[in-house]
């Protein structure tokens, strides 16, 4: 018997909606705002953010994404490495080969 509501992980939050435990919430910022209980101080802080602020929480979670299958590491864009933030933003790939590449492996 479950006796506590646990939260699900954030990862792919940038590609669920809708939000909430219950699938109410259309956007990041409702789901956010409709929080309260445990989550109230968590909610009031982000209500006190600036616009800026507000919006760059929105898009660090709006990174949160889960690729379809056909859309592996190996394909994504790699991104602009003369791009500024390089390459925490904009970019989204590793090469596979360089990890998994061993030319002794007789695999």
């Amino acid at each position: 018997m479950r006796t506590a509501f646990l939260t699900t992980p954030l990862w792919g939050v940038g590609s669920t909606a809708p939000y909430g435990h219950d699938g109410r919430s259309i956007s990041l910022t409702e789901v956010i705002r409709r929080h309260g209980g445990e989550a109230q101080a968590a909610r009031d802080a982000f209500e006190d953010l600036s616009r800026p602020e507000r919006d760059a929480v929105l898009a660090f979670l709006n990174s949160l994404v889960i690729f379809p299958p056909d859309d592996t590491a190996s394909n994504l864009n790699a991104g602009n490495r003369a791009a500024a933030g390089f390459p925490q933003f904009g970019h989204g790939s590793i090469r596979l080969s360089a990890l998994f590449n061993n030319p002794a492996d007789p695999e």
